[in-house]
């Protein structure tokens, strides 16, 4: 019955769908949602003076909006700049000073020959010598060479020349000389990054093992500790993390250098500061608060008073928007102003809403609300708390939420996982609108996680496949070697070194949502701490 329930509900929210014409975009202002829509509106069969009408109304202009411009307007300079910087690292060969600049990065150049390279460095080093300088270099596959290039010249391209190339040409010392000129600069925050994540630059990663990194940031010094760890250097490690502490400028931050110091030494001291001094709820004052039989207290499922009625329509985007641009339009004299004029908007299905316009950090709240519970209120509790822990970090529970790479709604799905499961399930209408019903995305993510189960048995990896695929997940962290092993500082090592940034914080973000949930459903067999020790057993953990 309730299938059938679901069926005529979308049914109903699709007999709304129009296409989309010109006048759509009239009042409507800019943001990513109309970016969206505009991306929607270039798919469709539109002249070039419709879609030229519409680029100054751009949010942000990503390349893949652009190539859709580019397909549609009668403009060269957009085509140009389209096949430029699609074109192939072997297809630069004979082309102009302008193309080669548009299109060649430096991680294309490392693709193509030597003497293919300096020729076409050659070709461009009058109008773009700078430009030609870099090429001469990458084309000569030395580190010697390239250590005595200008700092700025060395920085941009050990930074952007692609994990292989770095790999093979690259992984040699950076003596004392070399790291006291890059310890100031702000580039090599993003070196280092390379070199702690990519588990073949063993050279280098040893000699950076010891050195002033007190004018880089906090994420260079606590890899930097995390590098140290790893060499078996734990004074040198616990140094770094103390910089990185003292460096952080995130709270988050701050926590992970104390936590980490606290695995070397086991202070519980630290454990207590962690909670004392912190002011945010995450993967490590959460393991301080387990670690000292407690639980935060700063956590709210609601606010009140609420309204009877829901004040908005919640599935229109543009509704969303306005309210919000009109809201920071508004001086308040003070911040319980500007709270009870939020409270005016605040119902059952907007209390989200009303915690984005209010949210302020230093207040120390964090709201873990079990919004929109009526359309799950039937799943399992263990189903439930992690559909809620992805729609907290997901979208904070706004549904008509879009992202840069326009992930739609309460579960930012992108737009072809979720025609791909409409397809599965037989929606044969489906329109990318629909993500924007609460009912709808909830239903989608009950299904595309029974798809993630079917081989992943961890919330954390669960989190991972949400965010990054299975293939990723499968590849890069179930099937490799190095991870979640049963060393010393497991399973943290391996949270800590993924590379690929979104998945590893997101993974620990939704790892805590999901505790959190778990204890609010009133889940008992559910923990941090269980958790992270079941990670360093990949049979239980997963069946790839």
């Amino acid at each position: 019955m309730q299938k059938i329930l679901f069926f005529l509900t979308l049914l109903l929210f699709q007999s709304h769908g129009k296409e989309i014409n010109r006048d759509f975009f009239k009042d409507k202002p800019r943001s990513l949602v109309k970016d969206f829509y505009i991306s929607q509106y270039l798919d469709q069969n539109i002249s070039s003076n419709d879609a030229s009408s519409l680029i100054g109304e751009v949010k942000n202009m990503n390349w893949k909006l652009f190539y859709k411009f580019a397909n549609k307007i009668d403009d060269f300079s957009f085509k140009r700049v389209a096949y430029c910087k699609q074109l192939p690292p072997s297809l630069f060969k004979g082309k102009d000073a302008d193309c080669i600049k548009i299109g060649l990065s430096n991680y294309k150049a490392t693709k193509l020959s030597p003497k293919d390279l300096i020729n076409i460095a050659n070709l461009i080093h009058y109008k773009y010598p700078h430009d030609s300088q870099i090429l001469n270099l990458i084309a000569k596959r030395d580190f010697t060479t390239l250590s005595n290039s200008p700092t700025k010249q060395f920085l941009n391209i050990f930074n952007s020349v692609g994990n292989k190339f770095r790999q093979k040409y690259y992984n040699h010392d950076l003596n004392a000389t070399l790291l006291n000129k890059f310890s100031n600069k702000y580039a090599f925050n993003t070196s280092i990054q390379k070199i702690v994540y990519d588990p073949k630059l063993i050279q280098l990663q040893k000699s950076i093992l010891k050195f002033d990194s007190s004018k880089l940031n906090a994420q260079s010094n606590f890899l930097l500790g995390i590098n140290a760890l790893k060499l078996q250097h734990e004074d040198i490690a616990q140094w770094y993390f103390k910089v990185s502490q003292k460096n952080a400028k995130q709270n988050f931050q701050r926590d992970r250098a104390i936590f980490w110091q606290y695995l070397i030494k086991r202070d519980k001291s630290l454990l207590k500061k962690l909670i004392l001094e912190s002011k945010d709820i995450n993967i490590y004052t959460l393991f301080a608060y387990e670690k000292l039989d407690l639980f935060p207290k700063n956590i709210y499922t609601s606010i009140e008073p609420k309204l009877s009625k829901t004040p908005f329509d919640i599935t229109d985007p543009f509704m969303w928007l306005k309210i919000q641009n009109n809201f920071k339009k508004k001086h308040f004299k003070d911040y319980e102003t500007k709270k009870l004029n939020a409270l005016k908007l605040n119902s059952l299905d907007t209390q989200p809403h009303v915690a984005r316009l209010i949210y302020k950090f230093s207040q120390n709240k964090h709201y873990f609300f079990l919004a929109y519970n009526r359309y799950i209120k039937d799943l399992q509790p263990k189903r439930k708390a992690l559909i809620f822990a992805l729609a907290r970090q997901e979208s904070r529970f706004i549904p008509t939420d879009v992202s840069y790479s326009y992930a739609l709604g309460l579960m930012q799905f992108m737009p072809f996982v979720a025609k791909a499961i409409a397809k599965q399930q037989g929606y044969n209408d489906f329109k990318y609108e629909d993500m924007f019903n609460p009912e709808v995305a909830y239903n989608f993510a009950n299904i595309h996680i029974d798809y993630l189960q079917k081989h992943l048995f961890h919330p954390l990896l669960i989190a991972y496949a949400y965010n990054g695929g299975v293939g990723y997940t499968r590849r890069n962290i179930i099937q490799n070697p190095t991870t979640f092993t049963k060393q010393k500082y497991e399973p943290f090592l391996t949270m800590e070194l993924l590379p690929n940034a979104q998945a590893r914080e997101y993974g620990k973000k939704v790892l805590v949502n999901y505790v959190i949930y778990a204890h609010l459903l009133g889940i008992k067999d559910i923990s941090l701490l269980t958790l992270l020790q079941k990670l360093t057993m990949k049979t239980h953990i997963s069946d790839f």
